[in-house]
């Protein structure tokens, strides 16, 4: 943001033209998609619940054995790591495309100040 700052000050002396109008609305682009990827998120899966554990596994009717507990555990992370992996994904696609524009913007200010 720091180059905006700098390129578009010395870009916009100069009054507003076409290479003015893109830049901004690249940063404009940019801006939303850092609202995207700040956005909180209440789907990410990170632990386990102790008491929902217990309840699941141990103080039920039938407790369950060591190995099938760890064979349900192992299944439940996995489906965790895929569900925050949709995620991740998304945040990863936003931040390529947020770089994308800050280049563009860059360009388009450079150009804006050659007054090309």
């Amino acid at each position: 943001m720091v180059a905006n700052s700098l390129l578009g000050g010395a870009a916009l002396s100069n009054g507003l033209g076409p290479w003015d109008w893109i830049a901004v609305a690249l940063l404009f682009g940019i801006g939303g998609l850092i609202v995207f990827m700040l956005w909180p998120y209440h789907q990410y899966t990170f632990r386990f619940d102790p008491e929902e554990l217990l309840d699941q596994y141990v103080d039920g009717d039938r407790p369950t054995t060591m190995s099938a507990m760890r064979r349900a555990l192992a299944l439940r992370i996995k489906a965790d790591m895929a569900g925050n992996w949709r995620i991740i994904q998304r945040l990863r696609v936003a931040l390529q495309i947020a770089l994308l524009f800050l280049l563009l913007d860059i360009l388009a200010w450079l150009l804006a100040i050659a007054g090309v």
